[in-house]
């Protein structure tokens, strides 16, 4: 199941360093604010009901999500919409993104 957010202008940025020394193998969490309104330029997938972390599946080229200067990313794991803090459910996040008017802030685990 996948669900689609088209197009935006913004920054992302690097929020928060991963875990431990520099072995490349941990993660970061970065912030993309996306700004415009719809659509976003994003697909969702996985999601807690699907025993699978919610992450981004596809972004469209051109978009808004892909137009960052950091875009997001394929395999992007969503973990805060618009500054709350998801418990990792799909259709927590499609209702976050669609009560979403001129702004969409999210921060990513990459």
């Amino acid at each position: 199941m996948e669900s689609d957010y088209g197009g935006g202008r913004a920054g992302i940025q690097q929020a928060a360093g991963g875990r431990g020394g520099g072995g490349g193998g941990g993660w970061v969490l970065v912030e993309a604010r996306l700004q415009g309104g719809a659509p976003w330029g994003f697909t969702l997938q996985g999601g807690q009901e699907h025993g699978e972390p919610l992450i981004v599946s596809k972004v469209e080229e051109g978009g808004k999500a892909d137009s960052l200067e950091q875009p997001l990313l394929v395999g992007d794991e969503i973990i805060i919409i618009n500054d709350m803090e998801l418990t990792g459910y799909r259709q927590e996040a499609i209702a976050l993104v669609k009560g979403s008017y001129k702004i969409l802030k999210l921060t990513v685990r990459r």
